[in-house]
């Protein structure tokens, strides 16, 4: 293609180009909003946005968006807001181009020109975000490094390590742990006992934040039970089970208590949050209960849960932490730290205070992991079991129809 062809072909294509490539360039979604998408189609607004959100879900095949075209042709839209129009609903560039080409509203030299300035658009868009992340990346590790510098300064300038430990000296205490045989076994036991605690408190909540959705008399006995626990210190739970249930078990049962009242409330809040039209969509639709609960309930409390779930976890590991060093069980990370206060070990508090960090983080990570995976759209796969025993109930209900017509058939043939 000659450069006079190519410049006469961008001179056609007009504001068209340009506002494709301010919208590549800023990855930025065109800015048609649904009110002129249906003014230049003559729909209504809420059938537009029901497509909208179809194409979005399902995408829109060639033939409908080549009717829509010829509808919004009609009625006068030109072909850079055709375009616009079509990308706002969620439609990819690409298919946008083949079909205004196969509705002859774009000729192949155009369609080629603007696919390659959608391809180097898409590469330019690519490459600043990549820029992007690493200049992000390169600026929070300045700044981690800065703190650790002034630090290491501050240990320097102290010399005590009674009162300060700077990082050189916080990671020679902490290689000599790992040397320990027993190290990772203390490792293990701290975290086994904070994520069962956790772990049944998140149980406990969730199936009761259920319980009281569901049954009003049972919410205003549990109300008043989590009120109450989310007004007694640490401390005082701390002293309780202590006496209740010893020094060995005081990490899962306070984990427990501490957790669960959090879980509940943002649980049951998520319960709340359902839109009482899709519960009405979903007894027309004759939907079990099961699909009810993963297709309406779960979409709507699982927000609610998982930023409960972010800010108990946090709160689990310094609960447990600081009742182990009350309490001092065996094998505990707790026990090593009030130790290493009785003996004035700065360096070694500080290596099992990096080490707790270390463990809280790899947990909340595994877990919330595990938690956005379990928030994954699964209608597809729940949706193909009970369609097939639908089916299989259909089949077996003509089968018996067609058996009993026959006998009837028979019946009357011999009579």
């Amino acid at each position: 293609m000659g450069e006079r062809r190519a410049k006469e072909l961008l001179r056609r294509l007009g504001v068209r180009i340009g506002r494709a490539r301010e919208t590549r360039d800023t990855g930025e979604a065109p800015r048609m909003q649904v009110a002129q998408i249906a003014q230049k189609l003559g729909m209504p607004e809420d059938k537009v946005a029901q497509v909208i959100q179809m194409v979005r879900e399902n995408g829109m095949d060639d033939a409908q968006m080549g009717f829509m075209m010829r509808t919004a042709v009609s009625r006068g839209v030109g072909r850079d807001q055709i375009m616009q129009m079509m990308t706002s609903m969620g439609v990819s560039y690409r298919q946008v181009v083949r079909v205004m080409q196969a509705q002859s509203l774009m000729d192949d030299e155009e369609a080629q020109l603007v696919l390659e300035e959608e391809r180097a658009g898409r590469e330019r868009v690519v490459a600043a975000r990549g820029a992007s992340r690493r200049i992000a990346g390169a600026k929070k590790a300045l700044i981690v490094l800065f703190w650790l510098v002034v630090w290491e300064v501050l240990d320097r300038a102290v010399d005590n390590r009674l009162v300060l430990a700077g990082p050189v000296r916080v990671l020679e205490a902490l290689a000599e742990q790992v040397a320990k045989p027993d190290f990772w076994l203390i490792c293990g036991a701290s975290t086994a006992r904070i994520a069962a605690g956790f772990l049944l408190s998140f149980s406990v909540g969730l199936l009761l934040a259920l319980l009281a959705y569901r049954v009003a008399i049972v919410r205003d006995f549990i109300d008043p039970v989590m009120s109450l626990l989310r007004t007694i210190p640490v401390i005082s739970f701390i002293i309780m089970l202590l006496i209740w249930v010893g020094n060995q078990a005081l990490t899962v049962y306070l984990a427990f208590l501490i957790v669960l009242p959090l879980v509940y409330t943002s649980t049951l809040a998520g319960f709340e949050s359902v839109d009482r039209h899709l519960l009405e969509m979903a007894r027309v639709f004759k939907l079990t209960r099961w699909r009810t609960f993963m297709y309406v309930y779960r979409p709507a409390f699982m927000p609610f849960l998982v930023a409960s779930s972010r800010i108990s976890l946090g709160m689990s590991w310094k609960s447990g932490i600081m009742a182990e060093v009350l309490a001092v069980p065996k094998p505990s990370i707790g026990k090593e730290m009030s130790l290493a206060r009785t003996y004035l070990d700065t360096p070694d508090l500080f290596a099992w205070t990096v080490m707790v960090m270390v463990l809280s983080l790899a947990f909340e990570k595994a877990f919330m992991a595990l938690l956005k995976r379990a928030g994954r759209p699964l209608g597809g796969f729940l949706g193909v079991r009970d369609d097939e025993r639908e089916g299989r109930a259909r089949r077996g209900r003509r089968d018996e129809g067609g058996a009993s017509d026959a006998g009837k058939g028979d019946a009357a043939w011999t009579s």
